[in-house]
């Protein structure tokens, strides 16, 4: 909030001889809205807070940026292209991350009952349990959201919300 200052001048009190400040002129502006680009960058700079707890505690895990990425998707099974699509990665690159999940037997891959060519991706057992693990151990102290009391949660839920869902980014 913005206000304005009481003029340097202050009133004399007869009655008492003391300067006191005169009434009160303050008034509120409204704020300035915020350009795109601050509006960027501040958001810029959450994510920037949220990506370094969310590697730092994965790597407690021994998991490497991208594979806690994946792992984190893979809640529910998902078919290859799926994690691709929400990693915005190529296919080929989810490839090597998945072989590293499941050369530590946390990720298997199934064949898709009606067609065998594709492959679902599904936890194991100790994925599961470690996914878990893992899930509670990134949300303790979570960076950006402790300071924000009931009503902001749900403001800003519904804005990334709303963002998120917007129409796509024209080209």
């Amino acid at each position: 909030m913005v206000f304005t200052e009481p003029p340097p001048t202050a009133v004399a009190r007869a009655d008492a001889g003391t300067e006191t400040a005169p009434p009160s002129t303050e008034t509120t502006a409204p704020a300035a809205v915020p350009s795109v680009e601050e509006l960027v960058s501040a958001f810029m700079a959450v994510m920037g807070r949220i990506g370094q707890h969310f590697f730092q505690r994965s790597a407690e895990f021994d998991l490497s940026a991208q594979q806690a990425k994946a792992f984190h998707e893979l809640r529910s099974p998902l078919w290859m292209g799926e994690l691709a699509d929400r990693l915005f990665c190529d296919a080929s690159n989810v490839t090597g991350i998945v072989d590293r999940l499941e050369a530590r037997g946390l990720v298997e891959r199934q064949a898709d009952p009606d067609d065998r060519r594709v492959r679902r991706l599904v936890l194991t057992d100790e994925g599961r349990r470690l996914w878990q693990e893992h899930h509670d151990r990134v949300f303790v102290d979570f960076p950006c959201v402790g300071n924000l009391g009931d009503d902001d949660r749900r403001t800003l839920c519904a804005l990334l919300v709303r963002m998120a869902e917007g129409p796509p980014a024209t080209t």
